[in-house]
């Protein structure tokens, strides 16, 4: 992403602002990358069929050799790495497309992948200089190197900024002196390239001394770099998960990732754009267990009829094929955002994975449920895929923290009602309107609008509830702010009705999208189970967004803290029947 991003779509719904020249039509792959991922798929698909055994590689809790040794061979290890390093150079959105394939075959098997692409080796190629990208990039396209993001520590892990590993100059050596620990670290057990995030003391303008986060390259050929033992973990059991321990490491200086200082910067660009990945992965682990749970209903008999005759496990099919048709436009027009280079993409990702893990997570369960007593057994995939699912909702960044974000961000970024919010998160209101200077040049150049292009008559009415409840959004933004004034940093339950009716306008305009222009391009006749299930979804989506909305001047807010705060000092449930 450029430095002089454009603002997202979701942040300039804050402010009123509908921005839908970003939106329209629905982006799709060239011919060319499309057939190549075509290829790309053809072969994973034989070469699982072959080798992957999900059921073994969840009772031994680790990957076969040869399922690790393959996909280097393949080439699967450097889908997104450019073809000047010897990568396949992958955009993101043909790289999410093949994650959601490989989930479906196993969720350890796709988890390492993409903690070595979507995270482990990102900020190599985002913040790299192009001599360690010659270095490195090479030998971790081909597998050679395992790549690790090393970011959580014991005593931070929402909070990124509390980490204490440090890094301390050392001239006299020409190194850094690096200590400290990391923990939960994926592909930790056996990766040879760590992108370790640490404290490093740096002068100040005023000469003032201050501890900044930095980033740096570490290989677990140096000196002091160690792995704990294996987690044994309740889902996701082929992928390695380990502590890594850092004991005066030398670190060379020309192993720095970007600026000194400027880590933090980095990690959360990171985590922005890895977040897509894991949105498309869980879809993909969804489908193939949504796949069999169909093939089940559809031969069991109950009652002298099959199962899927039975309207409330037709409800559970349709609502999961509903929800993610919405989830999968979300997520691949934001990476065809990430991908154009020129835009923020920072609260349409958070959205995405807050969505789509937790789509996935009811729709696991669902499956679970229409296939009954067999669903609990482990010799079928039903109970392993609830374990699997059940992480997705907490890495990369748990949906609480998300959640808060996404509103925090939004009423910032794009609102600017509460000066400072930010860094400082203090200041009073000085008057709801205001915008930064690059906000107000921004929206200048444009008109600002409540409404949306014409789109085929067949989805007038998801338009006109999109635009509808967008309007009413935007002044229940201004009503939150103004009765909580610079106090809406510490509501917590009304930033997380922000942030969801914020999803779901996002997620109603991304579907409009598509379906219009599909329609567009084949002809209504050819869509009419696309645009049954965008007016199905939109149907649902502003409804939420209603709710939510109402909910932040009248709510149970007060009870809820209340009955929260006599448990929690009870210390368990302090009632019983009589």
């Amino acid at each position: 992403m450029s430095k002089k991003a454009a603002p997202s779509f979701s942040k300039a719904l804050f402010s009123g602002v509908v921005t839908d020249d970003l939106l329209f039509p629905y982006p799709k792959l060239s011919r060319e990358e499309a057939e190549n991922l075509d290829i790309m798929r053809d072969t994973f698909r034989k070469f699982a069929d072959d080798t992957i055994d999900a059921h073994l590689i969840d009772e031994q809790a680790r990957l076969p050799d040869k399922v690790l040794q393959g996909l280097k061979e393949l080439g699967f290890m450097g889908m997104t790495i450019p073809e000047k390093y010897d990568g396949f150079g992958l955009s993101v959105t043909a790289y999410v497309k093949m994650l959601d394939l490989i989930a479906g075959y196993d969720a350890g098997v796709v988890l390492t992948i993409g903690a070595h692409l979507s995270i482990g080796l990102k900020a190599l190629l985002q913040f790299g200089n192009e001599e360690q990208k010659k270095k490195y990039l090479p030998k971790l396209a081909s597998g050679e190197m395992v790549a690790a993001y090393c970011l959580t520590e014991p005593g931070a892990g929402s909070d990124a900024a509390g980490i204490k590993t440090r890094a301390v100059r050392d001239e006299k050596q020409g190194c850094y002196i690096l200590n400290g620990s990391k923990l939960w670290i994926t592909n930790g057990g056996f990766a040879d390239f760590f992108t370790v995030f640490a404290k490093e003391p740096i002068n100040g303008p005023d000469g003032e001394v201050k501890d900044k986060i930095s980033a740096f390259i570490v290989t677990r050929d140096m000196p002091g770099v160690s792995s704990g033992k294996a987690e044994h973990k309740m889902g996701i059991r082929g992928s390695s998960t380990a502590a890594i321990f850092f004991e005066d490491v030398k670190v060379p200086f020309e192993n720095q990732l970007g600026e000194p200082g400027r880590g933090f910067k980095i990690a959360m660009e990171v985590l922005n754009s890895g977040r897509l990945g894991l949105a498309g992965g869980s879809l993909g682990g969804l489908k193939a267990v949504f796949k069999q749970a169909i093939a089940h209903i559809k031969q069991r008999s109950q009652f002298e009829k099959t199962l899927d005759q039975f309207e409330m496990i037709q409800e559970k099919i349709g609502q999961i094929a509903i929800d993610i048709f919405a989830s999968e436009s979300m997520i691949y027009m934001t990476t065809a955002l990430l991908d154009r280079g020129d835009v923020d993409y920072s609260l349409e990702s958070a959205m995405c994975k807050i969505r789509a893990t937790e789509v996935t997570w009811n729709g696991v369960n669902e499956c679970l449920q229409m296939v009954g007593g067999l669903g609990y057994m482990k010799e079928y995939p039903y109970e392993r895929a609830v374990r699997d699912a059940r992480i997705n909702p907490i890495f990369e960044g748990t949906n609480e923290i998300l959640r808060m974000f996404v509103a925090l961000s939004g009423l910032q970024e794009r609102g600017e009602y509460l000066r400072k919010l930010g860094k400082a998160l203090r200041g009073p209101i000085k008057g709801f309107g205001l915008l930064t200077d690059y906000a107000t040049s921004w929206v200048k150049e444009r008109v600002s609008t409540d409404r949306i292009r014409e789109v085929h008559s067949s989805l007038n009415t998801p338009k006109v509830n999109f635009e509808i409840w967008a309007k009413n959004f935007h002044f229940a933004v201004e009503r939150a702010l103004i009765h909580n004034g610079k106090n809406i940093i510490y509501r917590e339950m009304i930033q997380e009705r922000l942030a969801d009716a914020a999803i779901d306008l996002y997620a109603m305009i991304t579907t409009i999208s598509r379906v219009d222009t599909l329609i567009n391009e084949k002809g209504e006749a050819k869509c009419q189970r696309e645009i049954r299930l965008c007016n199905a979804f939109a149907d649902q989506a502003w409804r939420r967004v209603r709710r939510n909305l109402l909910m932040i001047d009248h709510n149970l807010d007060r009870d809820i803290k209340e009955i929260s705060s006599f448990v929690v000092e009870e210390g368990s449930y302090p009632f019983e029947v009589q």
